[in-house]
């Protein structure tokens, strides 16, 4: 069995998720991050960002809503990931042990019948064959009640390939998305070509490539599968994979054998967004920072703030700021010494928010995300250093 050091395994990880050395493409990005976060609409744009050379969002807009390279899926743990098309295929069956019980659950919880749902389902789909709509100018025409939940209607038309959703009408940042005919753009994705067991099998691989060396819990929580189902996973994969030893983590870990060298590139700081791929991405985060810093990184759901790493490992936190325009950071104890290239950094990514240069400055206190005093947690570690005028960007986001 191979032993590796701390450093050598963040290494394979660092590489993978091109944190030191930008992808030549936006597309590989996607692919070897096996998707980008979606929940929150700017976090695609910044987790490309901080992984491609000179970066605008129009370059992200025309794969998405153009060329339809990449497109919008419910993925895992249930969660909105932006996919290369033909990921979609894998995700789609791998996930759907999952997805269509739930959405059984809904149907009977909505207390609408199955032909009362495929009534309104074929009502939508009959629209959107004029062109996209969003949910609210659906039900406008349709003349669906309000008592109708159309939106949900709409979610799982899109879970089952029927429907996917494409570009906001208004802002960037918007939730609001207008809905697309399957069919119309997607036409050669096919989400019921791979049987659930291969695609199981194919998603833990991408996984491993793209993550390892993790554990068992690290591949649960990340694709949201029980132990068992994972385990089966890695037993097919066993003539592809190993096992390894990293000095002063938990295992067993699982790597694949084609890791290549644990080299890495010049030393670079990367912002990364709210839910970011990267530090989304493990159950066991003591490879990411300290136990006593974790608190102000990942709320008790496990949903991380908005990141700045270094050689793979978190030196702080940032959050962008509106009215007016701002990004406010704080940087852990040892990480000083970086503030300059950090605030270079934090200037790109405001001029991608706010396409001005923006006010950058450093906060010197932090609020836990999970702290057991307050009545809530906070939203985020840097709410309580925050001029009331201010408001963050992740709070003016809307949905439809």
């Amino acid at each position: 069995m191979s032993t590796l050091s701390a450093v050598e395994a963040r290494s394979y990880a660092v590489r993978s998720h091109f944190l030191e050395a930008p992808s030549s493409t936006i597309t590989t990005v996607a692919e070897q991050l096996v998707g980008l976060h979606n929940t929150s609409q700017v976090s695609p744009y910044l987790s490309v960002n901080a992984r491609f050379q000179r970066f605008t969002r129009r370059q992200l807009d025309e794969l998405m809503w153009e060329r339809w390279e990449l497109a919008r899926f419910r993925a895992m743990r249930l969660t909105m990931f932006v996919l290369p098309r033909p990921l979609i295929e894998v995700v789609a069956a791998a996930t759907q042990h999952i997805v269509e019980p739930l959405g059984a659950k809904w149907l009977r919880d909505s207390g609408m019948t199955p032909r009362q749902f495929e009534r309104h389902a074929s009502a939508v789909m009959e629209a959107l064959e004029e062109g996209p709509l969003t949910s609210r100018e659906l039900r406008r025409l349709l003349g669906v009640p309000q008592e109708v939940d159309l939106p949900s209607v709409v979610s799982r038309l899109c879970e089952q390939g029927r429907v996917v959703g494409g570009a906001p009408p208004g802002s960037w940042r918007s939730g609001v998305r207008r809905f697309h005919l399957w069919e119309q753009v997607l036409s050669d994705v096919d989400i019921h070509r791979w049987t659930e067991a291969a695609a199981i099998t194919e998603l833990v691989w991408r996984y491993l490539r793209g993550y390892g060396p993790v554990t068992l819990s690290d591949i649960s929580w990340w694709t949201g599968f029980t132990k068992a189902r994972c385990r089966r996973a890695l037993d097919t994969l066993r003539d592809s994979i190993m096992e390894v030893e990293v000095d002063g983590w938990p295992g067993p870990l699982y790597h694949h054998r084609c890791a290549g060298d644990t080299s890495m590139g010049e030393p670079s700081v990367g912002v990364l967004p709210m839910l970011d791929p990267y530090v989304q991405g493990y159950r066991d985060r003591q490879r990411l920072i300290t136990e006593e810093l974790r608190d102000f990184v990942w709320d008790g759901g496990g949903n991380a703030t908005a990141t700045i790493v270094r050689r793979g490992e978190i030196i702080g936190v940032w959050q962008p700021l509106i009215k007016p325009a701002a990004v406010r950071y704080h940087l852990f104890a040892g990480a000083r010494a970086d503030r300059a290239e950090v605030e270079a950094r934090l200037q790109e990514v405001g001029q991608i928010y706010f396409d001005e240069a923006v006010d950058i400055r450093e906060v010197e206190e932090m609020r836990s995300l999970r702290d057991p005093g307050k009545a809530r947690s906070a939203a985020h570690p840097l709410d309580d250093q925050l001029h009331r005028s201010n408001r963050s960007i992740d709070a003016d986001r809307t949905s439809d």
